[in-house]
């Protein structure tokens, strides 16, 4: 290993043999040279690399950092904004046959929940009824 690669690495400019601290890594693991794996052959280097400081920081630490969802829910409010404001090029017509359509749609769901409703109510009254019925009649008590 050049002396070169060696200061960019972090080590000395000593001379280094690797090939040494295999040795020494395996002798105190016990095991031959050549059983060791290429895990253990970089644990017994002990490199390190100097890192600096990065410059960068988390968005949590950062003013006015980059939040995708505020983006995307600020896109689609500017997108139901503009639907609400914009013709599209279609006819008066449309839009109120549009706002038509919208209504008997609120009006069918409205139909909906309130059949729900009812059969609800049904089938709570129903309980009511089989419960009084029961309570009614009394408890058997059979002995064997």
């Amino acid at each position: 290993m050049s002396s070169n690669s060696q200061e960019q690495n972090g080590s000395s400019a000593q001379s280094y043999d690797i090939a040494d601290d295999y040795a020494d890594f395996a002798h105190e693991k016990g095991q031959g040279e050549t059983s060791l794996n290429n895990r253990e052959r970089a644990r017994a280097r002990q490199y390190r690399p100097a890192y600096e400081k990065s410059a960068r920081k988390p968005a949590a630490e950062r003013e006015d950092s980059f939040n995708a969802l505020a983006w995307l829910i600020e896109g689609a409010t500017g997108m139901v904004e503009e639907l609400r404001h914009n013709d599209l090029g279609l006819t008066e017509e449309f839009w109120v046959h549009a706002a038509a359509a919208r209504r008997e749609g609120l009006l069918a769901a409205r139909a909906v929940l309130e059949q729900l409703l009812e059969e609800t109510q049904q089938q709570q009254t129903a309980q009511r009824e089989r419960e009084s019925r029961q309570a009614r009649r009394g408890d058997i008590n059979v002995d064997f």
